[in-house]
């Protein structure tokens, strides 16, 4: 049997753009009962955008609500694929799904034809996260992510809620 398309995982996160990244955990702490936040700040190792560099910083918080991921984003300083989607509003910015795989994905994408808008790495206190977003708007109306994330070299599932709360609480703290 030929496999269908790319062949997505389960969709693993939910990716939103925001304005204020503490006012939105309040909200969905408060409002929404979804928490506790692990929150980051920083820059990616390495960004790039077809073959050019891309640098900017940001925040990032990550909570689970079930097996669904929620990753809030917010831009503090650079030019961003965040806010060229979204201009100046907040809002459903990516659909993500963890692989292993990221680069056999990457590939199976390009035969596919599907772009890739921005590829990058996040490191902190030892947890690596890879990410690629693949230009999926046209046809599937939002963009896709893959996300591969590992700790101490080792696969780490940073879709599971305590592990990764404690280590990316970890990575903050540290920050």
């Amino acid at each position: 049997m030929k496999p269908r398309g790319l062949n997505m995982p389960r969709v693993g996160q939910i990716g939103i753009v925001v304005k204020d990244i503490d006012k939105t955990i309040r909200y969905y702490e408060d409002i929404m009962g979804i928490g506790p936040w692990a929150l980051f700040e920083g820059e990616p190792e390495w960004c790039l955008e077809g073959d050019k560099t891309v640098t900017y910083k940001g925040r990032m918080a990550l909570a689970s609500s079930g097996p669904i991921q929620f990753e809030l984003i917010q831009i503090l300083q650079g030019r961003s694929l965040y806010g060229d989607v979204l201009g100046e509003g907040e809002g459903l910015h990516h659909l993500g799904f963890f692989v292993r795989d990221i680069r056999q994905r990457l590939r199976a994408a390009e035969e596919a034809g599907v772009q890739v808008l921005q590829h990058g790495l996040l490191k902190r206190m030892g947890l690596t996260i890879e990410y690629a977003y693949l230009d999926t708007t046209a046809n599937g109306g939002v963009i896709t992510e893959y996300i591969k994330t590992s700790f101490l070299g080792l696969p780490f599932p940073l879709s599971f809620g305590p592990l990764a709360r404690i280590s990316a609480r970890a990575a903050s703290i540290a920050g």
